[in-house]
């Protein structure tokens, strides 16, 4: 996977440090690629305090194979220096949107909260996490993970899923789904929880 910070024209960032060049980029104002933006509005997009990296207002692409697949968008990026793990957080909301190959959205994310834990490849998400599909397909659940491993969600917490085919909704414990939510596994489906429901609009759940 290949990551660009769009709003400093960055390109070829392998997956795994994509972040952390980011958010050195905003600070440092370091170039990997040409660069269009005026100096002055580069280093606006970011700043360090002690040992942390700030970004705001930032938007990272992700592609794989030279697609892009997604798009990250965060009014408030950290970058902890000093942490083992090499942590970025997301601590005012986070809003993913996943593409098809034709850059048409597919699928959404959002949750008010985010973490990734460079050394684990994943990001944790907490905090009313939503993810619905263009098809109407949705997840509801406090807290899960995007493992950037396998390209899936999965939580062993309360979970509430809407299908849109037939309109139902199921209440359960732990679930495992790939991003654009074509497969859908809840780990443990409450007894008597499946319901057709006559409106599926909206992203809170009822």
């Amino acid at each position: 996977m290949i990551f660009g910070l769009t709003n400093a024209n960055m390109t070829n960032i392998k997956f795994h440090i994509f972040l952390k060049i980011a958010v050195a980029f905003m600070s440092s104002c370091i170039f990997f690629a040409s660069c269009e933006n005026n100096v002055n509005d580069v280093k606006a997009l970011g700043s360090r305090v002690g040992g942390i990296d700030v970004g705001k207002e930032v938007s990272i692409y992700i592609s794989t194979d030279g697609k892009i697949t997604a798009k990250l968008m965060a009014p408030l990026m950290n970058k902890y220096l000093l942490d083992s793990g090499k942590m970025i957080e997301f601590p005012a909301t986070l809003k993913v949107d996943f593409y098809k190959d034709s850059l048409l959205v597919e699928s959404k994310l959002f949750a008010k909260y985010a973490n990734y834990i460079e050394a684990d490849n994943k990001v944790f998400l907490r905090d009313d996490v939503v993810v619905y599909n263009i098809l109407g397909d949705t997840i509801w659940c406090k807290e899960m993970y995007w493992d950037q491993n396998t390209s899936m969600f999965h939580t062993d917490k309360d979970v509430i899923v809407k299908q849109h085919s037939p309109i139902a909704k199921i209440y359960g414990k732990g679930f495992e789904a790939n991003q654009n939510l074509t497969d859908i596994h809840i780990l443990k489906p409450q007894s008597n929880s499946f319901a057709i429901i006559s409106d599926s609009s909206g992203l809170t759940p009822k």
